[in-house]
């Protein structure tokens, strides 16, 4: 009796396991867009000395632009020169999120110089699919209680 239990049960563990091979051979590849790198420019990282601006009333702008197969979201920002940053990038299904961080600790002016200066972020993106991504770009300056919207939108690929 025994005998006759075991092996329809030996059978019936291998199907399953076989079972659970097969759709893990399916398993869907993340279709989530990926985030490469973040490279710097503008004003980053420069001494200006005694210079009392830098500023070439460049506009705040924000830039979408495909090349090959990369997505480059070019941002570009007026702000207090000297000013320390840093970046964070934060993917979710179809929303991508940029926050653009201000690290000056409290005394906010022993960190700035006094004029204002254009920096700017290239925020670089691979393995996007053809559809739409919701986007927002967000700086977070030690001044103000909440991040600041610099902008928001829509990527359309389809």
């Amino acid at each position: 009796m025994k005998k006759t239990v075991l092996i329809p049960g030996i059978f019936l563990c291998f199907l399953i396991i076989a079972m659970c091979e097969e759709a893990s051979d399916h398993h869907d590849v993340s279709d989530e867009i990926s985030y490469i790198k973040t490279e710097e420019g503008g004003c980053h990282g420069q001494y200006f000395g005694g210079l009392k601006s830098t500023w070439n009333e460049e506009k705040d702008t924000v830039i979408c632009n495909i090349e090959n197969d990369t997505l480059d979201i070019f941002v570009g920002l007026n702000y207090i020169c000297c000013a320390p940053f840093i970046s964070e990038t934060i993917i979710s299904n179809d929303s991508i999120r940029m926050l653009i961080q201000d690290t000056c600790p409290f005394p906010y002016e022993s960190c700035y110089c006094r004029c204002m200066c254009y920096y700017t972020w290239d925020f670089l993106f691979t393995d996007y699919e053809d559809k739409e991504y919701c986007y927002m770009i967000l700086l977070q300056d030690p001044r103000e209680e909440k991040p600041v919207l610099i902008k928001e939108g829509i990527l359309d690929f389809s």
